[in-house]
C-alpha cells in the first residue's frame, strides 16, 4: 500500500475485500483496539499523522495484509 494518509490506506484496504466487505469490519475493529484509529471514521487530528499511519500499517502487516 502506498497511501500517504489513513483515508487512503482505508480505501486501499477496502479494495482487498471487494466481494467480501463483511470481513473488513473485524479487521477494522482489531486495528481500532490496537492503535486507537477507527478506519471507518477517522478523526481529523489523526488523518495525516505519520506515526499513526506507520502503526496502522504495522498492525495490518502483522495480520497478514499488505501494508
Amino acid at each position: 500500500m502506498a497511501a500517504s494518509n489513513l483515508e487512503g490506506l482505508y480505501r486501499e484496504l477496502q479494495s482487498q475485500f471487494t466481494g467480501h466487505e463483511l470481513m473488513l469490519s473485524p479487521v477494522c475493529t482489531r486495528v481500532l483496539l490496537r492503535t486507537g484509529v477507527n478506519l471507518k471514521a477517522i478523526r481529523p487530528d489523526q488523518a495525516a499523522d505519520a506515526a499513526l499511519l506507520g502503526s496502522v500499517r504495522a498492525v495490518l502487516a502483522e495480520m497478514g495484509y499488505a501494508a
